[in-house]
């Protein structure tokens, strides 16, 4: 893999897509680095805030849930960053293997399975089928699947 360097976006570009509540200082890196993703910057941010702000999520899914569509989206910095902290968050060696892995994401725990799915869905459509939906309300129940 071919390292890349990329300027971070100015504090403007960076107060542009998350709005007045940015924080230079208290923000991450990774996140800054979205700023310069054009018009993908505010649905990016916009989806950070609902992954991190939810409560019910398990630290382990979300991590999964970060990953993998890191993977699918190829973004290859936040694959690295997001893959350390998927292990520092309980993912097993095993589980990040698979879903950084080409293809569907199989042979691991059935949760981070469903999850990974839910991400494939979202990144290849931009949407969130219907089956994949009813297994998660199926799973999680419907409130926890609304957070």
């Amino acid at each position: 893999m071919t390292d890349i360097c990329l300027p971070m976006p100015a504090a403007e570009e960076a107060r542009a897509a998350f709005g007045n509540d940015f924080d230079p200082d208290g923000t991450l890196n990774g996140a800054i680095a979205l700023a310069a993703a054009g018009d993908l910057a505010g649905p990016a941010v916009a989806l950070m805030r609902a992954v991190f702000a939810c409560p019910a999520a398990d630290a382990r899914l979300r991590e999964a849930m970060i990953v993998r569509t890191a993977v699918r989206l190829n973004c290859i910095y936040a694959v690295r960053a997001s893959t350390r902290i998927a292990l520092n968050s309980g993912l097993s060696k095993a589980e990040v293997e698979a879903l950084t892995a080409d293809g569907p994401v199989t042979g691991i725990d059935p949760d981070i399975v469903l999850i990974a799915c839910m991400a494939d869905d979202i990144a290849d459509r931009a949407n969130l089928g219907e089956d994949l939906l009813e297994a998660s309300i199926e799973r999680w129940g419907a409130d926890k699947t609304r957070n």
